[in-house]
């Protein structure tokens, strides 16, 4: 059938493209960048990092040489979530050929579409992806602007004992030979403050675009693979059954072959994502104990946003592994359950090697130490809670 495939990518990548356009970490997929196109990715690329950079180094100086225990416990989701962001944003510019790679095979799978009905199927994964990207966005920005203007500014300025007002950032900041309080200074670090925590938003929001363009399409293939299994004991002509094993082999070959690429480009990402999420969530339950003691409304519930904004963030890595796994165990399912006994004696002999091929797990694990599933959420939140715990004790 007759169809428009760039229009298809360009549909199901659009909330995550532009946002990783806008950082710069937006591969060409259909052609070369030309040399202003490069001039100016380099330019956003080093303008973003700098921002960054002048975000996390002030700040860990701060937890450094400054603070008491509970400014530097406070501190810490804020800073090892920067760094976090730091490590993202090279590893996306460093591996542009390969999320390039990654999206030119997504492309391909919808040049080959062969039918409405596989279209339609595509289709519909292809939304679910680009609605979990959506929420996480929303989420994202929305916690993003809040943690950074709101909380500080509800804290009001803070008088030391030696008559010095100290105007609070959203993360506390410290140079040896500026005092970051005097204004232009506090200023200055307040808007820096505020636009780094746009781009930490927008690197997360493109991380999660990209697991869950790459990973749900992956499920859509597995789902199409199920359809074509079936298919196979309703022709009896031996020319029809060669053909459509040949396809099988072939679609379930280069599914295969698409999420080893997709491992070995992310899985670090989802290690990331996934090890600073839960400590951060510990933190942050630990400070919306310390604010609703102090009867700081505003704090309490700007933390419960983040709170809610990180659970949210796991939940959709977690889910769109489970989805990959779900469909994975139905295709294996599917290959038991064939009606081998309809197919020529000697073709029924290849339905063994579907199913041997069929019932090799397929899983999207943080880097190789677990698996993305709904089990590993419900560990990440109880891990939480446990050292949450552990840290009310310890401080307390």
């Amino acid at each position: 059938m007759p169809h428009n495939s760039l229009y298809d990518i360009m549909y199901i990548t659009q909330p995550t493209r532009n946002i990783m356009t806008i950082l710069g970490i937006w591969p060409s997929i259909n052609r070369d960048k030309t040399l202003c196109e490069k001039v100016y990715k380099f330019l956003l690329i080093a303008v973003f990092y700098t921002l960054l950079s002048c975000n996390l180094i002030p700040g860990f100086i701060y937890w450094m040489t400054q603070g008491d225990t509970r400014t530097r416990i406070q501190m810490i989701p804020f800073l090892i979530y920067d760094a976090m962001t730091i490590i993202q944003y090279v590893m996306f510019v460093f591996r542009d050929n390969q999320i390039g790679q990654c999206l030119k095979h997504v492309q391909e799978d919808w040049d080959n579409i062969l039918n409405a009905d596989v279209r339609n199927m595509m289709s519909k994964f292809a939304r679910i992806a680009k609605r979990l990207v959506t929420v996480c966005a929303t989420f994202m920005f929305t916690g993003a602007i809040v943690f950074r203007t709101i909380l500080p500014l509800s804290q009001g300025d803070i008088i030391t004992e030696q008559n010095v007002t100290i105007r609070p950032l959203a993360c506390p900041s410290y140079l040896i030979f500026i005092d970051v309080q005097v204004t232009p200074i506090y200023e200055i670090f307040f808007t820096i403050q505020f636009v780094s925590g746009l781009i930490t938003a927008s690197i997360a929001t493109g991380a999660c675009g990209l697991t869950a363009i790459f990973v749900i399409h992956a499920s859509g293939q597995m789902r199409i693979l199920r359809d074509l299994m079936t298919s196979l004991v309703e022709e009896q002509k031996e020319y029809e059954v060669n053909k459509k094993l040949a396809d099988i082999v072939e679609h379930q070959v280069r599914v295969r072959g698409f999420l080893r690429m997709v491992h070995h480009t992310l899985q670090e990402v989802f290690l990331m994502e996934m090890m600073v999420n839960t400590i951060t969530l510990c933190i942050i339950m630990y400070f919306i104990i310390i604010e609703w003691q102090s009867n700081n409304t505003p704090g309490v519930c700007v933390y419960m946003l983040c709170v809610g904004n990180i659970v949210l963030h796991l939940f959709m890595y977690c889910y769109t592994g489970e989805q990959l796994t779900e469909q994975a165990e139905k295709v294996a399912t599917v290959t038991c359950e064939l009606e081998w006994y309809r197919l020529p004696d000697k073709k029924a002999r290849c339905v063994v090697l579907l199913m041997m091929m069929s019932n090799i797990p397929i899983k999207i694990s943080a880097g190789n130490l677990f698996d993305l599933s709904f089990k590993t959420f419900g560990d990440a939140i109880k891990t939480a809670g446990a050292y949450f715990n552990m840290l009310r004790k310890v401080i307390d």
